[in-house]
């Protein structure tokens, strides 16, 4: 089964993957939206954030590093003309964990960002990637790819 997207009504469509889960994705402001549900661009803010996510929990694991706290921001520029595209997208990496160091979390960071996320391998030819982590509420490192 492909996937597929249903018109609902106005400029609301109800996703189905091939697992058979369903979500719907709106292009209305959220006070307009009658139900829940992320707008297209949303949608792909949240699947390159969770896609990197899961790579360096998986590389982080891998090294035997305790997470306690993980979670990834996106921060966006749009173009001003349609298409409204992304120009750039700095994902926002924080994470606390009693053992994770400087060197493993930029390492997993780098890993996912430039191998493994293939959010990121599809955004990467038209949109500028950057990074900035976060570890233990110590800023390490800033930088833009692409």
């Amino acid at each position: 089964m492909p996937v597929e997207a249903t018109w609902i009504r106005g400029m609301e469509f109800q996703v189905r993957v091939p697992a058979g889960e369903t979500y719907v994705l709106a292009s209305l402001p959220k006070a307009q939206r009658p139900g829940p549900g992320p707008s297209p661009m949303d949608a792909v803010q949240g699947a390159v954030a969770a896609c990197t996510g899961m790579d360096i929990v998986s590389i982080l694991e891998k090294m035997r590093k305790t997470i306690q706290a993980f979670r990834v921001e996106v921060e966006v520029i749009r173009r001003e003309e349609h298409p409204r595209i992304f120009t750039d997208l700095t994902l926002v990496y924080y994470l606390d964990g009693p053992d994770l160091d400087d060197v493993s979390v930029e390492r997993a960071v780098d890993l996912s960002q430039e191998k493994y996320c293939s959010v990121a391998a599809m955004l990467r030819p038209t949109v500028r990637l950057g990074k900035r982590i976060v570890l233990n509420g110590k800023l390490l490192n800033t930088a833009t790819s692409g």
